[in-house]
């Protein structure tokens, strides 16, 4: 489970609207398949990995950090994809909240037979997946982002306008040394655009999970009383 778990760290930020999930096929005592979570959110991990063992996945133990669906959507349930590759035995880290799911893919993984058990890594499982676990909850982003750049290096000298409603403790977000704007950066116009937190006090943590220069030239700027700009240090920013 902890490959699993490796797995679908990996790709935080890269497969909304759907939960980066990391997966692992095991026969006698070998690993056969991996998988995780696509770009985009498709092929689902367990997919990835059912192709990836191919016929070693039959009389197999499955390892994964979430729920396999039981609902077509865009692809077929995985957890049908479980139960015609012979897999005999799942581990899952969560449930998926998910009302499409929720109890759904255990349910028809059990009626065919395979051995379900519930709660391997579910803490470490619930962290990556936070933002999922919270927009299914509260129908909201677990982070939310008030751009308010302009398109030439943010606020220009002599800047007198209103940036935000809220001017106390006010935090835009810009590019240090170059003139394009983040938002509309060419690379982040792909399936996975961009995750980034500002908290309303300060620049608590940023995670920018973008394979792209743009991650380590990124910096903090604040405004004082007069929404003057106040450049701080340049921050370093991981990419996943």
């Amino acid at each position: 489970m902890g490959e699993a778990l490796m797995l679908a760290r990996s790709m935080q930020g890269h497969v909304w609207p759907n939960p980066p999930v990391g997966c692992v096929i095991v026969r006698d005592g070998r690993v056969v398949g991996r998988g995780r979570t696509q770009v985009g959110g498709r092929p689902h991990a367990e997919r990835v990995a059912l192709d990836d063992a191919g016929p070693a996945a039959r009389g197999a133990t499955l390892y994964v950090t979430l729920e396999p669906c039981c609902h077509y959507g865009k692809t077929p349930p995985c957890a049908d994809a479980i139960v015609a590759a012979g897999v005999a035995r799942v581990f899952a880290s969560l449930q998926d909240p998910d009302p499409r799911v929720n109890g759904g893919g255990f349910r028809r993984l059990r009626e065919a037979g395979v051995a379900v058990e519930i709660g391997a890594g579910a803490d470490e499982a619930r962290q990556i997946m936070a933002g999922f676990f919270h927009r299914i909850a509260h129908g909201r982003p677990l982070i939310t982002l008030g751009d308010a750049l302009r398109p030439r290096r943010g606020v220009p000298d002599g800047f007198d306008g209103v940036l935000h409603s809220d001017h106390r403790g006010v935090h835009l977000l810009t590019r240090s040394g170059g003139d394009d704007r983040v938002a509309n950066h060419p690379p982040l116009g792909t399936a996975a655009p961009l995750l980034a937190l500002l908290g309303a006090r300060g620049l608590t943590s940023l995670y920018v999970p973008l394979n792209d220069p743009l991650a380590q030239t990124l910096s903090p700027v604040s405004t004082n009383e007069r929404h003057e700009p106040r450049t701080c240090d340049q921050i370093s920013a991981p990419v996943f």
